[in-house]
């Protein structure tokens, strides 16, 4: 499904250029640590194993690097102009969408929203934060909780500052409050700041709350 009219995707943004960035620099660090010890031994006969041990150098930097950044890169989210995550000034109702695994864009209504790990197919299932946990979909196939956290993370920032923009109340405290009374219907875990920390641009968001 193609990207709603007048929505603009994460990875689009100018918020998101510095990630691209990093993520370049790296593959290009990548390629250099295997290309040029290659180039090297042809030239000089070094040993064989000076390649081997580039190709293990670089495939760590891949490792190391590309995963985390790509998963920021690819948030599956997506703002009109009027957000604050766009460089202009607002000139109306602030909108946010997200992506869902199936390609299907859904704007997010007033909740926040949390991933819940589907017991059917692999994967997490994105709901709504709040007592009724309604699901919005099915949200991504990995696995990889700490990943998609930080994709869930940006989202609800973009939700934040949608409602700032809105003029609505900022739901995510009664939340934090229903954390004491909630008695095992769903496993509740409040995303770890030091663990799930998104670095750069985007911290200026994320650390607001």
């Amino acid at each position: 499904m193609s990207v709603p009219k007048g929505i603009i995707e994460f990875a689009d943004l100018a918020l998101c250029s510095p990630y691209r960035k990093k993520l370049l620099g790296v593959r290009i660090i990548t390629f250099l640590s295997v290309i040029l010890p290659i180039l090297l031994t042809a030239f000089y006969n070094l040993p064989v194993l000076v390649i081997l041990l580039s190709i293990i150098i670089g495939a760590s930097i891949q490792l190391v690097f590309t995963p985390d950044l790509a998963a920021v890169i690819a948030t599956p989210l997506g703002v009109n102009i009027n957000h604050p995550f766009v460089d202009e000034e607002p000139i109306g109702k602030a909108i946010v969408s997200v992506k869902l695994s199936s390609g299907d864009w859904i704007d997010i209504g007033e909740h926040r929203v949390r991933l819940v790990e589907d017991e059917l197919v692999k994967g997490f299932n994105l709901v709504e934060d709040h007592e009724d946990y309604t699901t919005l979909g099915h949200f991504s196939d990995s696995t990889n909780k700490t990943r998609l956290s930080k994709q869930v993370i940006i989202i609800n920032q973009a939700l934040a500052l949608r409602d700032v923009v809105n003029g609505k109340a900022d739901p995510i405290e009664g939340a934090r409050e229903r954390e004491a009374l909630d008695y095992g219907l769903l496993e509740r875990e409040w995303l770890d700041e030091e663990e799930l920390d998104v670095e750069g641009p985007l911290a200026k968001f994320v650390n607001k709350e």
